[in-house]
């Protein structure tokens, strides 16, 4: 029976990061070449802006990661360096789920977060990257000090946005920088909304490697 479970486990480990791989390029491609009216998505690369996209890219990015190197070394054990890369993908994927969760659904309209693309980049792609990491399992044991690295991607975004709208502050929120809102009360709550939003990163980074630890106990 446990091997069997193994098995199952495999097949929707493979399945997951496969389809993590296809909806993301899916839903790039189709944002690049066509016009698409989903909630928070322009057209072209200025969708590469939106911290949603680039959260599924670099998720997508691990994922296809993991694929070449199950298919090269015929083992599901990742690396240390290679499971803190996974680690990464999925706790920005998991912010993006977050955020619409508890921000950007109740202040934009549920029905626009959820239209297009959107459905794959929201919801879809963060849930299968839950379910992937859950399964993963680090060939080391992972150190508790090297989690916060999984936060480097959001703390790297955070600044980019604060800076750019620093630099055209007008003394009110402007939607063309601010597209997700969160200055719209002013510089301290934006601030503690983006702080909150890194913890909420480390706490994710934090729980998968609790779960890492639990298939090294087993």
């Amino acid at each position: 029976m446990e091997r069997r479970n193994a098995g199952i486990g495999k097949i929707v480990l493979y399945l997951s990061e496969l389809l993590i791989v296809a909806l993301v390029a899916y839903s790039v491609i189709g944002m690049v070449t066509t016009k698409d009216n989903s909630a928070l998505i322009t057209r072209g690369i200025e969708a590469f802006k939106f911290y949603t996209v680039l959260s599924n890219v670099f998720c997508a990015i691990s994922s296809l990661c993991v694929l070449i190197y199950f298919c090269m070394k015929k083992k599901t054990v990742l690396p240390t360096w290679l499971y803190l890369f996974r680690l990464m993908g999925s706790c920005v994927v998991t912010v993006t789920l977050v955020v619409v969760i508890v921000f950007l659904g109740p202040s934009m309209g549920w029905g626009l977060m959820f239209t297009g693309v959107c459905l794959w980049l929201h919801l879809v792609v963060p849930v299968l990257s839950i379910i992937a990491q859950t399964l993963h399992q680090p060939e080391n044991e992972i150190p508790f000090r090297k989690t916060p690295l999984a936060v480097a991607p959001t703390v790297a975004y955070g600044i980019v946005y604060v800076t750019v709208n620093a630099i055209g502050w007008t003394g009110k929120s402007n939607r063309v920088t601010d597209f997700y809102g969160f200055l719209r009360w002013g510089w301290g709550i934006g601030v503690v909304i983006l702080l909150a939003i890194c913890l909420m990163n480390w706490l994710a980074a934090i729980l998968y490697w609790k779960l890492g630890r639990r298939h090294k106990s087993h």
